[in-house]
């Protein structure tokens, strides 16, 4: 993974942008309009990170995973309430 921070551009980046060997992550896309020698100069700033396939897939198999266990234990706690309230 590379993070490269608070970056801009003069153009709108798509949030996800996937090649064979990356992944391409921009997220807090804000448009912004500054002047610099009289000039309005607008663009795009935002948050870039690049990451590898494999380390791509990893994070979503994680975050998939949590989410899963966080489910279980939601259905868990609902079947929990609903014997609760039906005795």
């Amino acid at each position: 993974m590379t993070n490269y921070g608070k970056v801009r551009s003069s153009f709108e980046p798509q949030p996800i942008k996937i090649s064979a060997t990356s992944v391409e992550v921009a997220s807090n896309i804000t448009p912004y309009v500054e002047e610099l020698d009289g000039r309005s100069i607008s663009g795009y700033e935002y948050d870039f990170i690049v990451y590898e396939i494999a380390e791509y897939i990893q994070m979503l198999k994680e975050t998939n995973d949590k989410l899963e266990a966080d489910l279980l234990d939601t259905q868990i706690a609902l079947c929990d309430l609903y014997e609760a309230v039906m005795i």
